[in-house]
């Protein structure tokens, strides 16, 4: 007779021969890979496909080390959340040039590159280190022990029901509120002013975070009813109140934020319901990609002053559409302001030494009170007084740790990332049957992935409310 102690030794065995054999083909896919960049690269420079094929190999690591793959563990969601990354730098060796937004010859490019590449392998790696070496685990477990208790994981549904028929009207009122203090009172009026959606929602911070307590409470109640199995009507009521949520954010041309309450519900469903399936999470990832790609050509429209009232422009998915989207959209958010970040800071611009972080105490003052309230992020330093455009450029975690700290910020802000990482990880872990828990974990896990400046912004709007939320349906054990 197999014993306990026995049969879990033996499916411990089983775990490290699976994950050893998953590693022999990570370094397949590693020399592979680096192969192909090799093959395809017609910049000047032999390094770079090397580096790249060290840092994406990184980042592709998690998923050989988890078996069975958890597409929302904290080190596979950074990898598929950092998926449209690696299109950039594969576009630049196949056309052997870097054309990023700088007055900068090639060869200056290319040093930039390597040196950025350079630092993600370094950061990464203290990154992998922090989350998985064995020593750093027994820590950060021993801390989260603190905090298994705090949640009961019994929800009230008619505390629930109220929560609902409380922030409805609230939401409806804050969302009418917003477009008739912007003097738009039509859906056309909305479209044409997508090019000045900033100007749209300024000074509308507090009406603005109402809505996505709103979005919060729509996905507690899908939460329960998928954690439950019971009050389907409530469910679908909650569906239909999603999709419209999302409607009416998307006209306001927040994509991403119409992205991130569906990723939340997905990490919810995936972890209350069934495990998703890899065809499932390319399946989500191709309606996001989808989603994308329709709202930017209705965006780029907007730029081009080619909407008219009444008619919407056509809409088609080409690989012209596909290019263009990846050149004018993608490239403004991945390598390419990386690399802005490092020739900026500190040649242009002084290195900020935290004062990024410290001036997220200013957000809750709004700016028809503080006219001169501070930048909030590096990127919009950037933007003020680099470009001299307005408004921000998203420069990443790296890149906003590089802006404040230099490279050993970056290093150390990587290593606090995989630690905090695992924090989160073991909290759900030892409680996978709490719908709190598991609600909490999945909106701290999309909205706080990374520590930069905007991430806390979302987690004001975001994670802060829905532990006040999760508190208020609660029972006590």
């Amino acid at each position: 007779m197999i014993t306990e102690a026995k049969r879990s030794r033996i499916v411990k065995l089983m775990k490290s021969s699976i994950r050893g054999n998953y590693l022999i083909l990570w370094n397949f896919f590693f020399g592979g890979l680096w192969g192909i960049l090799h093959f395809l690269n017609q910049l000047p420079n032999s390094l770079i496909p090397l580096l790249f094929a060290i840092s994406w190999s990184m980042s592709v690591l998690p998923l050989f080390l988890h078996y069975p793959i958890d597409w929302f563990a904290p080190p596979i969601y950074l990898f598929w959340n950092g998926l449209r990354n690696i299109l950039r730098p594969v576009s630049w060796m196949i056309q052997g040039d870097i054309d990023v937004r700088l007055p900068t010859t090639l060869s200056e490019n290319i040093n930039l590159l390597c040196w950025v590449l350079g630092t993600q392998i370094l950061a990464f790696g203290l990154y992998l280190i922090a989350f998985y070496d064995y020593h750093h685990v027994r820590w950060v477990r021993s801390f989260a022990q603190r905090f298994y208790a705090r949640f009961s994981g019994n929800w009230q549904i008619y505390r629930l029901k109220l929560l609902f028929l409380f922030s409805l009207p609230i939401a409806v009122g804050a969302y009418f509120f917003i477009l008739s203090t912007a003097g738009i009172e039509s859906m056309w009026e909305l479209l044409l002013g997508w090019r000045s959606k900033q100007k749209l929602m300024e000074g509308k911070f507090y009406p603005f975070t109402v809505l996505s307590l709103f979005a919060l409470v729509i996905l507690m109640q899908m939460s329960y009813c998928w954690k439950e199995r019971k009050e389907r009507v409530f469910n679908w009521i909650g569906l239909v109140g999603l999709v419209i949520y999302s409607g009416a954010i998307a006209l306001f041309g927040f994509r991403g934020y119409v992205v991130r309450v569906w990723i939340m519900a997905a990490g919810l469903y995936h972890y209350l319901v069934r495990r998703l399936s890899l065809k499932a999470i390319v399946f989500l990832l191709g309606t996001v990609f989808l989603f994308a790609l329709v709202s930017f050509q209705i965006r780029y429209a907007a730029f081009k002053g080619k909407i008219t009232e009444g008619k919407i422009p056509d809409v088609s998915i080409t690989t012209e559409v596909i290019a263009q989207m990846i050149e004018m959209d993608l490239s403004t958010r991945g390598l390419d302001n990386q690399l802005i970040a490092f020739y900026v800071f500190p040649n242009h611009i002084s290195f900020q030494w935290g004062k990024s972080w410290l001036a997220l105490l200013t957000l809750p003052i709004p700016r028809a009170i503080w006219k001169e309230k501070p930048v909030l992020t590096p990127g919009g330093l950037v933007r003020d007084q680099f470009f001299q455009s307005g408004g921000s450029l998203p420069l990443g975690y790296l890149g906003d740790l590089y802006a404040n700290f230099h490279i050993p910020g970056v290093l150390i802000g990587y290593w606090i990332l995989g630690l905090y990482h695992r924090f989160l990880y073991e909290w759900r872990k030892k409680n996978l049957q709490n719908l709190s828990i598991n609600f909490l974990y999945i909106v701290f896990l999309t909205n706080l992935t990374t520590l930069e400046p905007l991430s806390f912004i979302h987690a004001g709007i975001y994670c802060l409310p829905s532990i006040l939320l999760v508190k208020f349906v609660e029972t006590k054990k």
